[in-house]
């Protein structure tokens, strides 16, 4: 009896070893929003069900092996929901026209050295400048710190990179990217993605370098991107600051990107400036301004959007919200084009997703929730 009461705790020993050295987790956020917005075009107003709007909605599984001497083994795959619809996954162009795991799909080793991840993942600026966005990149489908910073706007930037045209450059498949450990508050990434296509290396490939602060009250980024499209003829660049400033009662936040497009000389800057103020423990104000401009080939083109939200936490892993959006934009956005992303004739929406087609200014109210899980 004392034998196999023995070899019981021994197994379970074992067990929890085993276990405490090895961890897998799922995950998501299911948000949706009930979004009203005026002068949506000709048609007059509009209303609508929209999924991720204070964050995107998505699910995954991540975990770790413990290797021993601070090494660890780890993976992440994570897709978008659109629980609007119920479906998942979106477009990330070739091989496949949509992906299960279309926000990031990696494996990798992280220990005292730092960590090295390869497969399908961000651009650095989003883990770095992407900290100090002034909405904490909310609302991405409309933000233009995601659209045009980050590149999301497939029909702008879907020429480079590994994702194929049409597609967005936000995120790159086959990569391989290292983060450093934090030096005193100070650390950087270098990334590339391979184009993988025979008759020559630059062909629809990515690189990017970023480099970080964060020590007490301030955040400081800054990220550098370069992405070639198919027949490594064009060239894209991007450049991005960003920073934040926590004081007692509010939380400053700032950044500047820039992106050009070497064949035309387009450039697309965007700058944005915001504020979160906690205003109950539960409870926070954040108000936000962007500035988007284009330049520097034929067409000159601005936009200005205004941003006020209310959150209110129910509790650590819920919340509902509230927000308030104006945008404004320099040209009436064309009607010609014949897309429903507003882009033709020359004419980019840079207010996508927020002014219609016919238009050239909207205002829309969200009022919904957002479940952690």
């Amino acid at each position: 009896m004392k034998k196999t009461i023995l070899a019981m705790a021994a197994l379970a020993a074992c067990m929890s070893t085993a276990s405490a050295q090895t961890s897998v987790t799922i995950y998501g956020i299911v948000d949706a929003g009930i979004a009203h917005t005026t002068n949506d075009g000709p048609t007059g107003d509009r209303n609508t069900v929209e999924a991720g709007q204070m964050q995107t909605s998505r699910w995954g599984f991540k975990g770790t092996e413990d290797l021993g001497g601070g090494l660890k083994a780890r993976f992440a795959l994570e897709g978008t929901l659109l629980n609007d619809t119920g479906a998942a996954g979106v477009n990330t162009g070739t091989p496949a026209s949509t992906s299960l795991f279309d926000r990031e799909a990696s494996v990798g080793i992280a220990g005292n050295f730092g960590s090295i991840d390869l497969g399908r993942q961000n651009l650095l600026g989003i883990g770095s400048v992407g900290l100090a966005d002034p909405m904490g990149l909310a609302f991405a489908a409309t933000s233009p710190n995601v659209l045009f910073g980050a590149m999301n706007f497939g029909a702008v930037y879907g020429a480079f990179g590994t994702n194929g045209a049409g597609n967005s450059a936000l995120r790159q498949s086959n990569s391989v990217k290292y983060v450093s450990p934090s030096f005193g508050g100070f650390g950087f990434g270098l990334m590339h993605a391979f184009g993988e296509q025979a008759g020559g290396i630059q062909r629809s490939s990515y690189s990017g370098v970023s480099a970080f602060y964060n020590g007490g009250p301030i955040g400081v980024a800054g990220a550098y991107a370069r992405m070639k499209n198919n027949l490594n003829t064009d060239l894209l660049t991007s450049y991005g600051v960003g920073a934040k400033y926590t004081m007692a009662r509010a939380v400053i936040k700032g950044t500047y990107i820039r992106n050009e497009v070497d064949s035309t000389n387009r450039t697309i800057a965007v700058a944005g400036v915001g504020v979160d103020v906690p205003v109950a423990p539960a409870m926070t104000l954040t108000a936000a301004v962007y500035n988007t401009k284009r330049y520097g080939d034929q067409f000159d083109q601005d936009s200005q959007q205004y941003h006020l939200i209310g959150r209110y936490a129910l509790s650590k892993r819920s919340t509902i919200y509230a927000a308030y959006t104006r945008a404004n934009t320099s040209n009436v956005v064309d009607l010609a084009s014949g897309t429903a992303a507003g882009f033709g004739a020359g004419i980019i929406n840079l207010a996508q997703g927020v002014v219609a087609p016919g238009s050239d200014k909207a205002n829309r109210f969200t009022v919904g929730v957002m479940h952690m899980f």
